[in-house]
């Protein structure tokens, strides 16, 4: 089985080509979707964990305007240092960066109106003791919203490096890739967040594409953005090379019209008290 805690983002170079390659192509569209669920309301105090780069954070600051807070928490300084980094959106809620792991929060109970987490859950080492510090800190009326990945067979950009890796690479690093996609299933995450104490729980499984524009060469690149590459970089050239043109292999029955186009599709529970 996976160890999805080592899927992290700890080499500098990673959160960098992340922030490049994943956050405008794959999680700023998936950012807007999650924070549709929640209902942000102007003057809301939102919680968001495992921020990464702050791409939810910064979009939820923007929806719910000057008269309400972000907080954004990250167990990777590297990823909090290029949060810190990017220009504060004009008009929105002020936002704090904060080291923290998921259990336990460094955070007041019942302090935030919502609480949200995009494609962290499944990394969190004791994920049943995260969600109940969810539930915590959320106020008794808060609403809550979480985004985990299905299976990588339905994501298919990172289905073509698993089967790049399969072919090329040692079984640690084929495993390492399938670490986001690990949760068993849709279900299973709601049933985990009702033993956390979350009641009326709503599971919506949906689809975006991820359009990678360079097509192959960018497919190639943006393998950087994962937490395998350090792995990769390790390896014999002759393996690397190997691996690369597996790569553009499995990635060019995507290719449409000049761009590497693959459907990503994730499970997001939402409770609305």
């Amino acid at each position: 089985m996976t160890d999805a805690t080592r899927f992290q983002f700890t080499n500098p170079a990673v959160p960098k080509a992340y922030d490049e390659f994943f956050v405008p192509r794959l999680f700023a569209p998936w950012a807007a979707r999650l924070l549709d669920e929640v209902r942000l309301r102007p003057g809301d105090r939102v919680l968001d964990i495992a921020t990464g780069p702050g791409t939810v954070a910064r979009l939820a600051a923007q929806r719910i305007g000057p008269g309400g807070r972000v907080t954004a928490m990250d167990i990777a300084e590297p990823m909090l240092d290029v949060a810190r980094s990017k220009p504060h959106p004009s008009g929105a809620a002020p936002i704090d960066y904060l080291l923290s792991p998921a259990a336990p929060l460094v955070a007041e109970s019942a302090a935030f109106d919502v609480v949200v987490c995009q494609q962290g859950v499944q990394f969190f080492p004791d994920k049943g003791a995260a969600l109940r510090e969810m539930r915590r800190v959320l106020k008794p009326d808060g609403r809550v919203g979480i985004a985990v990945w299905t299976e990588i067979e339905r994501n298919q950009i990172f289905a073509a490096y698993h089967a790049a890796l399969r072919a090329t690479a040692t079984p640690e690093l084929t495993s390492l890739i399938t670490a986001p996609f690990s949760w068993p299933s849709g279900e299973a995450l709601k049933a985990a967040a009702e033993d956390a104490g979350f009641r009326d729980v709503r599971l919506v499984t949906t689809s975006l594409p991820m359009v990678l524009e360079g097509g192959l060469d960018q497919a190639v690149r943006a393998f950087a953005a994962t937490p395998v590459a350090p792995g990769v970089a390790a390896l014999a050239q002759d393996v690397q090379s190997a691996f690369f043109a597996r790569v553009r292999q499995e990635m060019a029955p995507l290719l449409r019209d000049g761009s590497v186009i693959g459907t990503m599709t994730s499970n997001i529970i939402v409770e609305l008290c």
